[in-house]
């Protein structure tokens, strides 16, 4: 899914976010490990439209592939939060899962994509 500005802008309004215009990668340039929580909190309490709801799903995957490159965890307690949500919005986040699953028979890309596997592989 494409993001329109206009979703990019109301989202990093919202969430307080240091947006200045919009970068390909707006997601991964304005992860924040340390909010990671705040970001989960803010998509079950509110009514999202889809758009809004994988925005910050984007904004929380990317987070998180942040806070598991500084730590030697495989997940926490976040983790089973994040995964019920892509589950429950497995159409929805299809996109975003493919992303960060990275399928290849290299090493992992991103420490999150065997933790999207996971998740994709399981109900």
């Amino acid at each position: 899914m494409i993001l329109r500005k206009e979703i990019i802008e109301q989202l990093s309004k919202k969430l307080s976010l240091p947006y200045l215009s919009v970068e390909q990668d707006w997601d991964i340039e304005l992860a924040d490990k340390n909010r990671i929580d705040e970001f989960i909190s803010y998509y079950n309490e509110n009514d999202l439209s889809a758009e809004v709801k994988y925005a910050t799903m984007s904004i929380i995957l990317a987070s998180y592939e942040d806070f598991l490159n500084d730590r030697e965890l495989e997940r926490d307690y976040r983790w089973y939060e994040i995964e019920k949500i892509l589950k429950s919005g497995r159409g929805l986040f299809s996109e975003l899962m493919e992303y960060w699953a990275v399928d290849s028979e290299k090493e992992n890309i991103f420490r999150i994509a065997p933790l999207i596997r996971e998740a994709r592989a399981t109900d």
